[in-house]
């Protein structure tokens, strides 16, 4: 996806919902079939404006989640517009930033290539099986978050929680 469509706010949420998942039951999500993903967030988040007067707010270097100007945002009810996450399955590990309003995955670092991988087009399918992978576990995490927001009791269970958790700052 590249430019948001009417639906733009819910990759916001996503983003949100997954720092509060993160900062509240850890950062591991099972995938099924055997799989579990871990995931956090690195040293990158921006805050979306909730409109076009306000300015937007980046948060760079070091753990800017555990920051005072990330905990001021929470509070006064700022999704994540953008945030720069690491994701590991197995031995594999990516490092990417993610858009919330388009769900686009930039600046990707994949894994190290194999060594064993003794020519280009093998570096190169091993490259792209990389990178399907990658968008392959956001989108399962996107019907993780897409499976909570949408059951008819959100509202009075996970998104109280969020709020209260957003409220004092995460």
């Amino acid at each position: 996806m590249s430019t948001p469509g009417s639906h733009w706010f819910l990759g916001e949420e996503f983003l949100t919902w997954l720092w509060f998942r993160l900062e509240t039951e850890g950062g591991d999500f099972d995938l099924g079939n055997g799989r579990a993903v871990g995931v956090s967030m690195d040293d990158y988040i921006e805050f979306a404006a909730r409109d076009d007067d306000e300015t937007e707010q980046v948060l760079r270097k070091g753990l800017p989640t555990r920051s005072a100007e990330a905990r001021a945002g929470l509070r006064t009810g700022h999704r994540l517009k953008k945030a720069k996450l690491i994701v590991a399955l197995g031995d594999l590990q990516w490092s990417l930033t993610l858009e919330g309003a388009t769900l686009g995955l930039r600046s990707i670092k994949l894994p190290e290539d194999d060594p064993e991988a003794t020519s280009r087009e093998e570096r190169d399918r091993e490259r792209a099986a990389h990178f399907l992978l990658l968008h392959e576990i956001v989108g399962q995490l996107y019907r993780e978050f897409l499976r909570v927001r949408l059951r008819p009791e959100y509202l009075h269970s996970e998104a109280e929680a969020q709020a209260r958790w957003m409220a004092t700052g995460g």
